[in-house]
């Protein structure tokens, strides 16, 4: 063979080499083109029907204020009989002294806790799926006065290492009845319907055991602390009414206007 047909023979086998190549990396390219264009449908899916991951926490209101305040008793604070607990000796171990009476708490201020005070015409709010939770504690349930949204998981906790019997007494929603006999148990429940008066919980076993909760259509509320005050944060601007409820001293409403990012305090006074 001759040079040049050899040269000539091997410029013609590197250009099919060269093309080859290039045909190869075309369908790498396009396959890899594919597999993007099915990934980002399969992410923008699951964003929207959750995946299966926790939600985002609801975004903040734009301009967004807070209510604020104090619930304060007036007059002579009764002073209710202590909790009595022989019943169940578990129960008598877990307090050194008698457990006071948690049905009315009145700080040396006069100030009063346990008040659940919520917007009665807020707007609905985003769904919350954070649980809430409801310990059994020393023979007591903590907290004694909450607020859920509608759908919220809640979750009960018994704490203590006796038989607790958790029962719900909605008016609205379906009630339940269910046995905590071990500790560390833990049930989740949750209510579909809105029911803002609040009911009762209570345990089937210990009688002195009792708790409240109502189901809002949203997250603005708050419940009074020991040293009388809550707040309610993030309400869109706008004039709401107020409602603020206690177990034994019933309700008040009152009427308050916000305006943008403002922070507006108000009172509540329960009478004896």
């Amino acid at each position: 063979m001759s040079l040049r047909k050899y040269l000539k023979l091997l410029f013609m086998l590197m250009l099919v080499t060269a093309m080859a190549c290039g045909g190869g990396k075309e369908v790498v390219e396009e396959e890899d083109l594919g597999e993007d264009d099915h990934a980002a449908p399969t992410a923008a899916a699951g964003g929207e029907a959750g995946g299966g991951a926790p939600a985002a926490a609801p975004a903040a209101v734009a301009d967004a204020a807070t209510v604020a305040g104090l619930v304060k008793f007036e007059g002579a604070a009764p002073k209710g009989a202590p909790l009595q607990m022989g019943a169940d000796p578990f129960c008598q171990s877990q307090h050194s002294t008698p457990a006071p009476n948690d049905e009315v708490v009145v700080g040396a201020g006069g100030e009063l806790a346990n008040v659940l005070v919520y917007v009665k015409n807020a707007p609905a709010g985003a769904a919350v799926k954070t649980p809430a939770v409801l310990d059994q504690r020393g023979c007591q349930y903590f907290p004694h006065v909450t607020a859920v949204q509608v759908g919220q998981p809640i979750q009960i906790k018994n704490s203590d290492a006796t038989l607790h019997n958790v029962h719900a007494m909605p008016a609205v929603n379906s009630q339940f009845n269910e046995g905590q006999p071990v500790q560390g148990m833990v049930s989740t429940k949750k209510f579909d319907k809105v029911e803002m008066k609040p009911f009762r919980i209570k345990c089937d076993v210990h009688g002195w055991m009792k708790s409240y909760m109502a189901v809002l259509p949203h997250s603005y509320h708050g419940v009074s602390q020991a040293n009388g005050t809550f707040s309610i944060a993030n309400l869109p601007p706008g004039s709401y009414t107020l409602v603020a409820w206690h177990e034994k001293y019933g309700e008040q409403e009152q009427q308050v206007t916000v305006g943008p990012k403002e922070s507006k305090q108000v009172t509540f006074t329960f009478q004896g």
